[in-house]
């Protein structure tokens, strides 16, 4: 084979990883900039799949960075209704962040290696964009779930969380009051009462006509910065609730025709200061709570 070939065959190869790369980074910029929402995230992929692949065009890595800024910077000024001479210059001021985003499947693989394998590389990582949920830990491995991934998630949005003088039902009596921790704790009630605001996150058919929850869809309310609590069942156990703190995609380099796989990364109660991988069995079929500051249109 020719170079020629070799060429033609490598920029068929990686134009449409570059489009990926673009589009990935573009919707990781918008929620670092708290400008995603439902309604711009078609335009806001599209965006970056266009500055993605019109920046492969170019050899010049220099070249390329500003070729990708440019197209994020006018398309997000419209996006978003800004200046576009002011998006520009923000844009061209982390130039050099935006060639790093442009590279996040290897950014992230050198410093995530813990979930990859022979087989499975880092493709994309949905976390939340002000670090890790802090981490909390119930004394009584029987009771207290809920309350610490409540205080999890409220101590990350800087919310101060309290459970005294919180009635356990909704008919209470003098004896009902003053208990911080108590068994069947619903989560979602709990989130109200301390007057936060919540969303319980729909699940979707697969194939199969089961409906289960979608880890890109969980993940990207992850970029927004919105903190999420799944409560599931155990097997002859009582229910549990957990944080969600990161979804890793990985995809399969043997094969690329294979569908992603993804790891939930989760702060559970029952540990201390450690992160553990919730089974995907757990994750597609429990209940998850979207937790926010404010209510939002």
């Amino acid at each position: 084979m020719t170079n020629t070939k070799l060429k033609t065959t490598d920029f068929k190869r990686n134009l449409p990883a570059s489009i990926l790369k673009g589009a990935a980074a573009n919707l990781a910029i918008q929620a670092l900039g708290k400008n995603l929402n439902k309604k711009n995230l078609l335009p806001t992929l599209a965006v970056g799949a266009l500055g993605g692949g019109l920046s492969y065009l170019s050899n010049d890595k220099y070249l390329s960075t500003l070729i990708a800024t440019s197209i994020f910077g006018g398309g997000n000024a419209l996006i978003n209704k800004t200046s576009v001479p002011k998006t520009l210059a923000k844009y061209a001021a982390i130039g050099t962040a935006a060639r790093l985003m442009l590279n996040i499947p290897e950014a992230v693989a050198k410093i995530n290696p813990d979930y990859e394998t022979n087989k499975w590389k880092v493709r994309f990582i949905y976390k939340l964009p002000n670090g890790n949920l802090p981490f909390y830990h119930q004394k009584d491995p029987s009771v207290g779930c809920t309350q610490e991934t409540l205080k999890s998630i409220g101590d990350y949005l800087g919310y101060p969380i309290s459970f005294l003088d919180y009635p356990l039902d909704l008919n209470p009596t003098k004896n009902s009051y003053n208990k911080e921790y108590y068994y069947g704790a619903d989560f979602e009630l709990l989130a109200k009462m301390n007057g936060l605001y919540t969303e319980l996150l729909p699940k979707f058919q697969t194939n199969k006509g089961q409906a289960h929850n979608d880890p890109g869809y969980v993940g990207t309310r992850l970029l927004w910065n919105l903190p999420m609590a799944i409560t599931y069942e155990r097997q002859g156990d009582l229910p549990h609730t957990v944080g969600i703190n990161r979804i890793i995609q990985l995809r399969n380099i043997d094969n690329p025709k294979k569908a992603d796989k993804y790891v939930v990364e989760v702060m559970d109660p029952l540990l201390v200061n450690k992160f553990t991988t919730l089974p995907l069995d757990y994750f597609y079929y429990g209940k998850i709570v979207l937790v926010k500051t404010k209510q939002y249109a």
